[in-house]
């Protein structure tokens, strides 16, 4: 491997690599799963932790 070899994609690119088809959005969701499973076994990561559903904004009047 040529570690002096450098390239710079942006991720709407679509090229052929010969790796999983897919694009890199896929390719993310295949890992996903096995990701969550490897946090798992961890006691410091809480895998069932989701993102906040609900968010309340306090604005308060002037005067």
């Amino acid at each position: 491997m040529n570690r002096k070899h450098t390239a710079i994609y942006k991720i709407t690119d679509h090229r052929n690599d010969d790796y999983v088809p897919g694009t890199p959005e896929d390719r993310i969701s295949l890992v996903w799963p096995l990701t969550i499973e490897i946090a798992s076994l961890s006691v410091k990561h809480d895998t069932e932790r989701r993102l906040q559903r609900h968010v309340t904004s306090l604005v308060r009047r002037e005067g």
